[in-house]
């Protein structure tokens, strides 16, 4: 009877070890992807800011030589909130389409090409542009990271069951159109994944041990038998 006890401690310690393995390694996980793709959205804003400011100096440009006839044509453009790789590449070409043909129909107009007010804002779009592609890098680097810890062993096998997809890359061409939802089917949990998936490894710890409990009384039953 002793050994049969002495089997189940021995049992039951290896249950409970186990089962903390799997928390620490729960938590460690959840913990490293959530502060990874928060860094990822939060560089995916800064793109958003940057093109909307640039898209906003359009505009003001628009406004500078609305009193030339050759720019009646021209349409206010929209800064869109919509953070989507196909939106932001849309309004990305849009904003450069726009600017390039004002920039051809300035060259109409030689008191324009001189007026510093136009330089001026024209030089900000410049800069916006230049935030722009400094933006991108940052936030090709923040998914790389998260991409490479998503897609190891065993973080691809605990991460979709915690709630997390893969970060999609950002490209202003037209192939990013073709990831209309990507960035939008981003997810990252609230916590709430992570809990009930605590809950159900201590269920389980739980049904475990009593499993064992029950045959041990059922061993200890029999030799006494």
């Amino acid at each position: 009877m002793q050994t049969i006890l002495s089997f189940i401690g021995t049992l039951i310690g290896w249950a409970i070890f186990l089962g903390v393995i799997v928390v620490i390694v729960l938590w460690i996980t959840y913990n490293t992807l959530q502060q990874q793709a928060q860094n990822v959205k939060e560089k995916n804003s800064n793109i958003q800011v940057a093109l909307g400011k640039k898209i906003s100096e359009i505009n003001q440009l628009m406004t500078i030589i609305k009193g030339y006839q050759d720019f009646e044509q021209f349409t206010q453009l929209k800064v869109s909130a919509d953070s989507r790789p196909a939106a932001m590449a849309s309004a990305y070409q849009k904003s450069d389409a726009t600017l390039t043909a004002i920039q051809m129909a300035v060259q109409k107009f030689p008191e324009l090409q001189t007026s510093s007010q136009y330089h001026r804002v024209n030089d900000s779009i410049q800069n916006c542009e230049v935030n722009i592609q400094r933006n991108r890098e940052i936030y090709t680097q923040a998914v790389k990271q998260y991409n490479s810890m998503y897609l190891a062993i065993p973080t691809v096998f605990i991460a979709p069951r915690l709630g997390f997809s893969q970060a999609p890359y950002l490209e202003f061409d037209t192939s990013g159109l073709a990831q209309d939802n990507a960035l939008h089917e981003f997810k990252t949990d609230d916590g709430e994944r992570l809990k009930q998936l605590l809950n159900q490894a201590g269920g389980v710890l739980a049904d475990a041990g009593k499993t064992i409990v029950d045959k041990a009384g059922k061993m200890g039953n029999s030799a006494k038998d």
